[in-house]
């Protein structure tokens, strides 16, 4: 496990990663600014915790404890479907090089390996995370000043510990992903269909069955993971929602491991 940990690493030491991690920074700042300018001075018309409805927030909500990582918050739950499709790309991209059956000549324990991949990737995307939450909190300094936004209640206990819950969040709601989109990988391995199948079911399926059916929020992963994201969603409670989506991406990983066990390696 730790020479394919090492091994991932190295590959992730790329000028693309590095690309990526500033695109991932540069959206979540673009996100937040995005919520200041967007901030009514009224009563929120749907609640930021609502993944259905239009995100629309007040300023006194920003000026809140709250407030400080209330951009982040927003893009934390759409950062998810990139964090799907690194894990989907990276396990697929091996049977289209053909460079899996090589990588289990070298280290033949097939779950030892497959441990040691996803950790590299899940470090990464928590590195890349933290990230951007500082970019995010950057930018909602800038954004308050320009809004006239008050900033004292960010820098208490209460505030930080909001900054450190929706970083939680997150990574858990990036792990949920991750396992989603690596299951599906290793069943399927073409990089074309898994994008296809998995976005499709994450992107539209899901938010249509969303508009006629009532509890689909309820049960349905990608909501789920969303709804943990944010920390609870109208009509899903947060403990329900990282219970729910916890056991999703269980179940896929053990699915996926099954799979992987059994298989051939090659395409």
């Amino acid at each position: 496990m730790v020479g394919s940990f090492r091994a991932e690493l190295v590959k992730i030491r790329r000028p693309a990663t590095g690309y990526g991690a500033l695109a991932m920074m540069a959206f979540a700042a673009l996100a937040t600014v995005l919520t200041f300018v967007a901030a009514k001075t009224g009563p929120a018309r749907v609640s930021v915790k609502d993944p259905g409805g239009n995100i629309v927030t007040t300023l006194s909500q920003l000026g809140s404890a709250a407030g400080i990582s209330r951009g982040y918050n927003v893009a934390s739950g759409l950062i998810g479907l990139v964090v799907f499709v690194l894990f989907v790309t990276a396990i697929t991209g091996e049977y289209a090089q053909g460079t899996m059956r090589v990588m289990l000549t070298r280290e033949p324990r097939r779950a030892r390996y497959l441990t040691g991949r996803l950790a590299a990737l899940l470090l990464l995307v928590a590195v890349v995370l933290l990230a951007a939450l500082v970019a995010s909190i950057g930018a909602a300094l800038i954004s308050a000043q320009v809004r006239g936004v008050p900033t004292g209640q960010w820098f208490t206990s209460a505030g930080f510990g909001h900054v450190a819950g929706d970083y939680l969040n997150s990574v858990v709601t990036a792990a949920c992903f991750g396992a989603l989109g690596t299951a599906l990988g290793l069943a399927v391995r073409s990089t074309p269909l898994a994008l296809g199948v998995g976005l499709a079911w994450l992107l539209p399926i899901e938010h249509i069955l969303q508009t006629s059916w009532s509890a689909a929020p309820q049960w349905l992963p990608g909501l789920l993971s969303d709804a943990v994201a944010v920390g609870g969603s109208v009509g899903v409670s947060y403990l329900h929602a990282v219970v729910a989506a916890v056991g999703y991406a269980f179940v896929a990983a053990v699915l996926g491991v099954a799979v992987f066990m059994r298989r051939d390696a090659s395409t």
